[in-house]
C-alpha cells in the first residue's frame, strides 16, 4: 500500500480506504454531538475528509490511530461551526427531528405503532442530548453511536479511563433521570 517510512495515508488509494471504511463513522459523531441540520453535517464531513486529505503527509499511524485522528479533525470543526454560529445568533442547534432518521434504526417489518413509538423516543433523546455539555455528549455519541471502547474515548479526550467511565455512568443516570415518566 504504501512504501516503508512514508505516512500512511499519502497513497490515494489507502486514503480512499480510509474515507470508505469510516466516513458513516465521522458522519454519525458530528451529527451526534452537534445536533446540526443533515445539510451541515455532510458539509461538516465532507470538510472533515477534504481537511485530512491535505495533512495526510502529517500523520503516521495505524488505522485504528486514523480514525481518531479523523473523529479529532471533525470534533474541531463542529467547535469551530458552533462557535460562527454564536457569532450569528443562529439559537438552533437541534435540527428537525425528521433530520435524523438516517440514525435511526427500526426493523422495517415494525407495525405503525411501534416506529411510532421509535420516532417519539428517539426525539426525547435528541432533545437531552442537547441540553448536555458537549463533552458529556460527545462520549455519550463516541460510546453508544460510534461504539468506542471506554479506553478509546479517554485517550481522545486526553483523560483517563476512570473518569471517562464514571462521567458516563453519570450523565446516562442525568439522562435516565430526565426521560419522561410516560415513556419509561
Amino acid at each position: 500500500m504504501t512504501r516503508l517510512g512514508a505516512p500512511p495515508l499519502q497513497d490515494s488509494v489507502a486514503f480512499s480506504q480510509v474515507f470508505e471504511h469510516y466516513h458513516l463513522s465521522v458522519f454519525r459523531f458530528i451529527y451526534g454531538i452537534s445536533g446540526a441540520s443533515l445539510r451541515e453535517v455532510e458539509d461538516l464531513t465532507a470538510e472533515t475528509f477534504i481537511r485530512a486529505w491535505k495533512a495526510r503527509s502529517n500523520f503516521y499511524g495505524d488505522e485504528q490511530a486514523a480514525h481518531g485522528w479523523l473523529i479529532t479533525i471533525a470534533r474541531h470543526l463542529v467547535i469551530d461551526a458552533a462557535r460562527r454560529k454564536k457569532v450569528r445568533k443562529d439559537e438552533q442547534l437541534v435540527a428537525d427531528i425528521d433530520e435524523w432518521q438516517p440514525l435511526t434504526p427500526h426493523p422495517s417489518s415494525a407495525n405503525p405503532e411501534t416506529r411510532v413509538l421509535i420516532r417519539e423516543q428517539h426525539s426525547i433523546l435528541v432533545n437531552l442530548l442537547s441540553t448536555l455539555p458537549a463533552e458529556q455528549r460527545e462520549m455519550i455519541v463516541l460510546r453508544y453511536i460510534l461504539g468506542w471502547q471506554v479506553k478509546q474515548i479517554a485517550s481522545h479526550l486526553g483523560i483517563t479511563e476512570n473518569t471517562t467511565s464514571v462521567n458516563i455512568r453519570r450523565t446516562l443516570e442525568k439522562l435516565r433521570h430526565s426521560w419522561p415518566d410516560e415513556i419509561k
